[in-house]
């Protein structure tokens, strides 16, 4: 799909994207949610937690709710916010902040209804590109990366134990890390607590700039040099999505996949 210039303007660069999600080779049924508003510019990816089909609701719930306050409040960002704006973001930035805080809030009031969801649970990712930057915000494991000049860049740092092992112990190897039980536990996600504090990022884009939002159902199985490789040798953003789930279901596929890639201009 092709996003049109926003509100009209024809300076402002058109977006390509393509999404595909897939359960695995293990899993049989798949908690992963995307949202591919190419209309609106705006991206995510949830990864679901939690029994009885509720790691679905979660991730549904979270895309839901991402969307529909983003596009309410940038249509009219004057209204009242339900939660406090950080003056020091950008308004995209903190239309996917709040957004993930409301999306927070709308999975706890669901679990809160259902004893058979009181513990469910998502990851999220969301992107929003505007004429001149980008913002990401993410709670989870879920990433965002950059395609640039050849080149692989993640834009994400994982709220994990895994991740926070790795910056207490960077010399740790990659069989080290393996001997540890807990060490896939995510340490942040909707859901999981009143209050929930994303990450942020926000930079600049080049013209030609290919960025994926992805479930560690691909990044835990595929290295980053070959989703590069993967990537930068297919035909179109859809074939590359498809390529991408196929090489994670070849290296076992045992969780649920999903990419997510969008190219600017």
């Amino acid at each position: 799909m092709t996003a049109p210039p926003r509100n009209g303007d024809p300076t402002a660069l058109p977006l390509v994207s393509a999404a595909v999600s897939h359960p695995g080779r293990q899993r049989k049924e798949n908690e992963d949610a995307f949202g591919n508003f190419v209309d609106g510019r705006l991206f995510v990816v949830a990864d679901g937690m939690g029994g009885h089909n509720a790691g679905a609701v979660a991730s549904a719930l979270a895309v839901d709710a991402i969307e529909t306050f983003f596009r309410s409040y940038h249509a009219e960002p004057q209204q009242a916010w339900p939660h406090p704006v950080d003056r020091s973001l950008s308004l995209a930035a903190n239309l996917l902040r709040v957004g993930i805080k409301v999306a927070n809030d709308n999975i706890r009031a669901a679990a809160a209804h259902d004893r058979a969801r009181a513990r469910m649970g998502t990851t999220a990712v969301a992107m929003a590109i505007g004429e001149e930057q980008l913002a990401i915000a993410h709670a989870g494991d879920s990433r965002a990366y950059r395609f640039r000049a050849g080149g692989i860049k993640r834009l994400t740092r994982d709220h994990s134990v895994a991740e926070e092992m790795r910056v207490a112990r960077p010399e740790m190897t990659d069989e080290e890390m393996a001997t540890f039980a807990h060490r896939n536990v995510v340490t942040r996600s909707l859901g999981s607590k009143d209050e929930i504090e994303p990450a942020i990022y926000v930079n600049r884009f080049q013209v030609g700039d290919v960025f994926l939002l992805c479930s560690d159902g691909l990044w835990g199985v595929v290295p980053d040099g070959k989703i590069a490789t993967i990537v930068r040798g297919a035909s179109d953003l859809e074939a590359a999505c498809q390529l991408l789930i196929d090489a994670a279901n070849e290296a076992g596929g045992p969780d649920n996949i999903t990419a997510l890639l969008v190219r600017v201009g």
